[in-house]
């Protein structure tokens, strides 16, 4: 047994939800002034949301792959100073686990 509902749009995706009430909100806003005396709603931000959104912004901002790292790297693997003894690479990236 099946059950038919028209006019059915389903369920609507968040960037639809938002639009809407992001739009909605601004017909409020410019449909009802503020009466005399009141005032209107404010966000504060916490330093430790402030200090987070910063840290979110300077990583985005950073480059995905670091090139300098990447040449540093390079040379050192063609001095042959980086990846020349395996045991030492091994107990380095244990403990440095083992440390976090």
């Amino acid at each position: 047994m099946t059950t038919r509902i028209d006019g059915n749009q389903g369920t609507p995706q968040p960037a639809q939800i938002d639009r809407t009430d992001a739009g909605r909100a601004g017909e409020r806003a410019q449909k009802a002034p503020l009466k005399p005396g009141a005032t209107a709603d404010r966000v504060e931000v916490s330093r430790d949301a402030a200090l987070v959104n910063e840290a979110v912004q300077a990583a985005n901002q950073a480059p995905a792959i670091r090139q300098d790292k990447v040449e540093q790297a390079k040379k050192a693997l063609a001095d042959g100073t980086l990846g020349a003894d395996a045991g030492a690479l091994a107990d380095a990236i244990i403990d440095r686990m083992l440390d976090d």
